[in-house]
Formats: C-alpha cells, sequence, structure tokens
C-alpha cells in the first residue's frame, strides 16, 4: 500500500473514532436530562398505566442502556489507544500500518458496538402494546435511535478508504 493511502486511512480511522467517542459521550450525557424529563412529563401527563410503561421503559435505559454505552466507550477508547499506539510504534513501516489498520477492522468493531446499543435501546421503546401518548413521551429516544443508525451508515461510508 502507498505511504499517501496509508495515511489516508490513518486520518480517516483516527477522525472516525474520535467522532464516535464525542457522539456516544453528547449521548451519555443528554440522556441522563432526558431520563428526568421524560419521568416528569410521564407523571404530568399520563395515567397510572401509562406511567408505569413509561417507569419500566426508564428503568430498562438506566439499567441496561446507559451500563452497556459506558463499556462501549471504555471499549472504543481502549481502541483509540491501541491504534495510537499501533500507529505510532510502526510509523516507520507503512505496509505493516496499513496491515495493522485491516487487522483492528475499528469501523466493524464500532459499528457492532453502536447495533448493539440501537438494538437494547430500541428494544426498550418497544411497547407491549400500541399506546400514542406514551410514544410521544419517549419521542427523545427514538431520536438516539436514529441518531445511532445515521452514525452506523456514515461509519460505513469509511470502510473502504
Amino acid at each position: 500500500m502507498e505511504r499517501v493511502k496509508v495515511l489516508e486511512r490513518v486520518l480517516v480511522y483516527d477522525r472516525i473514532i474520535r467522532f464516535n467517542i464525542d457522539l456516544l459521550t453528547g449521548i451519555k450525557s443528554e440522556i441522563k436530562a432526558d431520563i428526568e424529563e421524560t419521568r416528569i412529563m410521564g407523571e404530568a401527563l399520563l395515567d397510572e398505566g401509562d406511567l408505569k410503561a413509561v417507569k419500566d421503559f426508564l428503568l430498562k435505559v438506566e439499567e441496561t442502556f446507559l451500563l452497556k454505552l459506558g463499556e462501549v466507550l471504555d471499549s472504543i477508547y481502549d481502541e483509540y489507544e491501541v491504534f495510537n499506539f499501533d500507529i505510532t510504534f510502526l510509523s516507520s513501516i507503512p505496509e505493516e500500518v496499513g496491515r495493522e489498520i485491516e487487522r483492528l477492522d475499528l469501523i466493524e468493531t464500532i459499528n457492532a458496538k453502536l447495533e448493539l446499543l440501537k438494538d437494547i435501546l430500541y428494544e426498550a421503546c418497544c411497547l407491549p402494546e400500541p399506546n400514542k401518548k406514551v410514544e410521544v413521551v419517549l419521542t427523545p429516544f427514538k431520536v438516539y435511535c436514529e441518531l445511532l443508525n445515521h452514525a452506523i451508515e456514515f461509519n460505513k461510508k469509511f470502510e473502504n478508504i
């Protein structure tokens, strides 16, 4: 692989990893506020049965999604450190850098983690019975599902650089 192509891949992968870290860090900070806001809206707008559905949903988000989100963030940080170390260590051998980038398969690894987060959140959003009022209150979480979808698609665009 020629040096310019290797440099291009290194720069793209570096930006992709940082973009995903920033995205997930932003979701993590915003979702905590959305949980509290949703709880307040649910209590103000919904009857007891619908409120229970919202509280069950929020419990799933807090216990499952946020926990997994922290794990995914830690994992991507670790991948970034390995990536940076490998690039620094192998910088004098461009063909090795290219092979190492292929070996790490960072975009596929990150997308698999984003897919997992999206699936957890989507599953939590699926109500046993359709309920328009509850669905409206849960709208911010549907936006996060779409945001994760867009991030996955964005990452795929750069997979074959």
